[in-house]
């Protein structure tokens, strides 16, 4: 027998104590996963923002979680967050400061294909405009449009306008990654633009 100091027998004895009292590992609930595009700013119409006389705000309006989509697009599929109210397509991604591959946002719109006029009012990324007709043949792209700074003035942001539906904005460079040109034909689910 190997003698055993009074410390060593204390841990063997904790060692002893702990084994006997483990219990099972209690499972954890896993969280609802949330869509991929939550981190999109969407607004959502709410209660206005209310602030007390001193000017300390007490409510402000929050962003409503995405509405995800998922658009064939030849072998590739976009995950798309769906801007179809009139205050969704006014904010798109105003000060979203990247866009990850294969990712972006549909604009949808009521009605069927007319001129649709679109500007970089805070974008602060680049981006590409894929201009989509109601059957979801691709009537033209706008590549590489640029940034801008917040607080820019309107008359020198950049715009482009197309014939379309529906509206896809992906990251600068991505239609061409994807294979993406005019006259291809997408498989977009049906949307109502508001």
């Amino acid at each position: 027998m190997i003698p055993m100091s009074r410390s060593m027998r204390n841990v063997l004895a904790l060692a002893a104590f702990l084994a006997c009292s483990a219990q099972a590992p209690v499972p954890v609930p896993q969280a609802t996963p949330l869509p991929w595009c939550a981190g999109i700013p969407l607004p959502q119409a709410d209660l206005p923002r209310l602030s007390l006389d001193d000017g300390a705000q007490i409510h402000q309006p929050r962003v409503a979680g995405c509405r995800p989509l998922e658009v064939q697009a030849g072998s590739h599929t976009l995950h798309l967050a769906v801007a179809e109210s009139e205050a969704q397509r006014q904010h798109g991604l105003m000060n979203v400061p990247f866009v990850p591959a294969g990712q972006g946002m549909l604009f949808a719109f009521s009605g069927g294909d007319a001129q649709r006029f679109f500007w970089m009012k805070d974008t602060i990324t680049p981006l590409d405009m894929v201009f989509v007709k109601s059957d979801g043949t691709v009537s033209q792209i706008a590549a590489n449009v640029p940034a801008t700074k917040p607080g820019t003035p309107d008359d020198k942001l950049a715009r482009r306008d197309g014939i379309a539906r529906y509206v896809i904005e992906l990251g600068a460079g991505d239609a061409a990654r994807l294979g993406l040109v005019s006259g291809m034909r997408l498989v977009i689910p049906p949307v109502q633009g508001e």
